[in-house]
């Protein structure tokens, strides 16, 4: 059995692990949120959701910058590579796990992800599962994934590299979740997590 994963649902499987609570002091993901999630159960955009994306757009895009703090855009922007993919599909494999999903842009030497937060401490994607996808980055001769955040008040940099990060807490997670996946396959409608699906068509960095 092979099973098809991508690094969002693993952070989901994370926080319903650690049982981090919101605000108020309710449970992120419970055992019935995670389920959902599982199932891609169609939920309404929230605000910080929709921040993130107007964050990225802005960033890459140059959609609606004037929704920022003066600056906020052009120091991300900074930031990145002045030559850059956006949306880079990757796939990774960590045993009878298939990791795949898209980074937000890839240059000629790093790879980055766009952030933002209400709150912001530093190592807050230290654990992210998207870092499994320096292991898909690699054959491009990329070592290096940088997340760029921001509160919207600052921007932030955490960068991740191949040769000393450790994978280990990552690969703990995955094997839990694999457990968690058979134990609860009754409730999972989604059966593409069971599935093998390869992308055949994946480009170049640079055509």
């Amino acid at each position: 059995m092979l099973y098809r994963l991508y690094p969002t649902l693993l952070n989901s499987f994370s926080l319903y692990l650690s049982q981090s609570r919101d605000s108020s002091g309710k449970i992120i993901v419970d055992e019935i949120e995670l389920i959902e999630r599982i199932n891609r159960t169609k939920k309404p955009t929230t605000k910080a959701q929709q921040k993130g994306v107007d964050f990225e757009r802005a960033v890459t895009l140059g959609e609606n910058e004037e929704l920022f703090n003066e600056g906020i855009i052009d120091q991300a922007r900074n930031l990145i590579p002045g030559k850059y993919r956006t949306q880079f599909y990757l796939e990774s494999r960590y045993k009878n796990a298939q990791i795949y999903g898209y980074v937000d842009g890839i240059g000629d030497s790093i790879a980055f992800d766009l952030k933002s937060t209400s709150f912001y401490e530093p190592g807050r994607f230290q654990n992210n599962h998207q870092n499994l996808y320096l292991l898909g980055l690699q054959k491009y001769g990329i070592e290096r994934l940088d997340y760029i955040i921001t509160d919207f008040n600052a921007v932030y940099v955490e960068t991740y590299d191949l040769k000393t990060y450790d994978f280990n807490p990552l690969y703990t997670q995955i094997e839990k979740f694999i457990l968690f996946l058979e134990d609860n396959k009754k409730f999972i409608r989604d059966k593409k997590i069971f599935d093998r699906k390869t992308n055949d068509n994946q480009m170049s960095l640079f055509e």
